[in-house]
């Protein structure tokens, strides 16, 4: 541990202040702080934290666009606040990227909402590489910034005239599942990673159900089905029911998501997510008349305040039956 100072008394008053520390043990190692980068840390934090979680994928990829940056090369000692928000500016912008087979793609800038959740990354981060890797003399530098503001949830539901062409353009994808899982994620507000998750032993069509295990919340539900969602699933089951097994939706991710890009480019609907499909049910719901209680029920929505937005919806219906 060493440092220069102008005058042999700074010097000595700096080294006395050391020893009493000492003595005290209260002098910290900033070894591993200095000598451990940015981009070692969060390799570190993937392989050990991100993982672990349940739905890992979007932090995968949060994590890997930081690692792109020329920020990840710094050691952990030297980042501040400031630099924080140049990533995060650098972030907010469009960027061309070149994959491994020489295709460009380009990545959509950050909103301010996806800009907080870099934020909560690294600020998770600075915490573990403190408190379970005990690397000494790290400052937060998220602590010391102001935070992008959350911004408004998303309510994009599909517009007159987009849902057919949806789904026509769902017919030319090549993998058969695709269309089937748009058509239930409206009909049953499941999540995509729910469905992805679907199990045939967890189905029911005779009582018209299906069990959800290992939720985005942390517990179980049963969903109850419609006899549309009925008829979406009976034909993928076919065989000696009492028998099948495995993945209702044998499809990946990826698989799944490169399919709802390249059909919705080929309906040229725009700024349509497949999450969206899951406000767009949950509109259906209340629109159909249930209250906060039934539609979390179906949905899975942890408290009855994050259903607040949709009951003008109900309103609006009670409306028309009043005359």
């Amino acid at each position: 541990m060493c440092r220069t100072f102008d005058t042999e008394k700074e010097a000595k008053t700096w080294a006395r202040r050391q020893e009493i520390k000492l003595e005290d043990g209260h002098v910290q190692d900033l070894t591993e702080a200095r000598e451990t980068t940015l981009a070692q840390a969060l390799e570190r934090y993937r392989d050990s934290v991100t993982v672990k979680k349940k739905s890992h994928q979007p932090e995968l990829s949060r994590i890997g666009r930081i690692l792109r940056n020329p920020i990840s090369a710094r050691p952990l000692s030297t980042l501040r606040a400031d630099d924080i928000e140049t990533l995060l500016d650098d972030l907010a912008q469009p960027h061309v990227t070149v994959g491994k087979d020489g295709k460009e793609r380009r990545q959509r800038p950050a909103s301010e909402a996806t800009q907080r959740r870099y934020s909560a990354l690294l600020s998770h981060l600075f915490s573990i590489a403190t408190k379970r890797w005990r690397i000494e003399g790290l400052r937060n530098p998220i602590k010391e910034m102001e935070l992008p503001s959350p911004g408004r949830p998303r309510k994009r539901r599909l517009e007159e005239g987009e849902e057919q062409k949806l789904l026509a353009a769902l017919e030319g994808c090549r993998n058969p599942y695709i269309k089937p899982m748009v058509l239930l994620a409206v009909e049953t507000a499941m999540r995509q990673g729910e469905l992805l998750k679907l199990r045939w032993e967890h189905v029911d069509l005779a009582g018209q159900t299906v069990e959800i295990h290992d939720t985005k919340n942390g517990e179980d539900r049963v969903v109850p089905l419609s006899s549309r969602a009925v008829a979406l699933l009976r034909p993928l089951q076919g065989g000696d029911v009492k028998k099948i097994k495995g993945p209702v939706f044998p499809i990946s991710q990826a698989s799944l998501h490169s399919g709802w890009i390249n059909a919705c480019r080929r309906a040229e609907i725009e700024g349509l997510r497949f999450h969206d499909l899951r406000h767009e049910a949950t509109s259906r719901l209340f629109e159909l008349g249930l209250d906060r209680v039934e539609a979390a029920a179906v949905t899975g929505h942890k408290t009855l305040q994050m259903l607040k937005d949709y009951t003008h919806l109900r309103a609006r219906n009670l409306a028309k039956k009043l005359g």
